[in-house]
């Protein structure tokens, strides 16, 4: 039932925004390349999560359990340093992004194309009305993804994509049951990408992720990213067969968030419930805020060569020279 409601929220709400923006059946044209700006969730787009932060998502318990073998060391073993994942996964990448369109004879827009990087392939929309593939035929990295207008809205429906991890970092898998509802909403130079992800095998509930970019004119017109070249990154582990994982309660880092900021460990573990704004009342009695913050401290932090850094903002995001770092009040925090 929750499902429902979350849906037909989300549509409603992504119908008003077209009614207001826009006449009905209105196209806007998507081309062009946008730089990321990353003043929201940096350390989800940046660096990654925490190892045992699992806070935000919808996890069944199968979706808990392969979370927690995770290593951190796994994607540097070389079959997988390469490996593809999810055709949304860029919502999760500190990275540009380049769409363009694919026209017929005639001018019609038969396709919108989203560039990808060596880690997901491109994101092919098809416009013309082409039916989605049986569920048996051949899954490829870029899944299959067919669109149309709502409003100024491009509405996209993504299937046939492979297994892979959700969020950057600590493992939280997504199977190859996945579905994408994908919301691409251009306001002047603002683009908005909203991701609705529902998996059967590792999800209970929809997963929803809302990122923004900004249109560049003046960006490089280059790859996005070079090609991905494998290494040995452990060579302890070289010619050994060996794969990095925890065995089942093994995972040193499965009290992570509870050792370093008192979050109960029910709400870092994944649950459904932690999602709803009533939980509040649930922590309120057991929560109590950490005495002083080590790392991240900030969104994101005044630093040469971090996109999305604030002009004028130093913080401690742990790996900061000595001289850089600034100790926070707690009203800074």
């Amino acid at each position: 039932m929750r499902r429902e409601i979350l849906i037909g929220r989300l549509i409603g709400c992504i119908s008003l925004l077209t009614v207001v923006s826009g006449p009905a059946f209105a196209q806007v044209e998507l081309g062009g390349t946008y730089a990321i700006r990353m003043h929201e969730d940096y350390i989800e787009r940046g660096p990654g999560s925490f190892l045992g932060d699992f806070t935000g998502m919808p996890l069944s318990d199968e979706g808990r359990a392969k979370a927690l073998r995770y290593s951190s060391s796994l994607p540097s073993t070389i079959e997988r340093q390469c490996l593809a994942q999810s055709p949304w996964v860029g919502l999760y990448r500190p990275l540009a992004l380049r769409i363009w369109s694919e026209v017929d004879e005639s001018g019609r827009v038969v396709a919108w194309v989203m560039a990808g990087d060596y880690l997901r392939d491109h994101v092919r929309i098809w416009m013309d009305g082409r039916p989605h593939p049986s569920a048996n035929a051949w899954h490829s990295p870029s899944g299959f993804t067919t669109g149309h207008w709502e409003g100024d809205t491009l509405v996209a429906r993504t299937t046939h994509v492979k297994t892979a991890w959700i969020r950057r970092g600590v493992g939280i898998p997504g199977s190859d049951q996945s579905t994408f509802t994908v919301f691409i909403t251009r306001r002047e130079n603002l683009l908005t990408i909203m991701t609705v992800q529902e998996d059967p095998i590792y999800l209970t509930e929809p997963h929803v992720v809302s990122r923004v970019w900004e249109f560049d004119p003046r960006a490089s017109q280059g790859p996005l990213r070079d090609t991905c070249n494998v290494g040995v990154e452990i060579p302890s582990l070289e010619d050994t067969g060996e794969v990095p994982h925890y065995l089942p309660g093994q995972n040193p880092e499965e009290d992570f968030m509870v050792r370093i900021y008192n979050i109960p460990k029910e709400a870092a573990m994944g649950y459904a419930q932690t999602l709803y704004p009533e939980y509040r009342k649930t922590l309120r009695s057991v929560y109590k805020p950490p005495e002083s913050c080590g790392r991240y401290c900030c969104g994101w932090i005044e630093r040469q060569g971090l996109p999305g850094a604030a002009p004028g903002l130093t913080c401690n995001d742990g790996n900061l020279p000595p001289a850089l770092r600034k100790t926070l009040t707690a009203t800074e925090r």
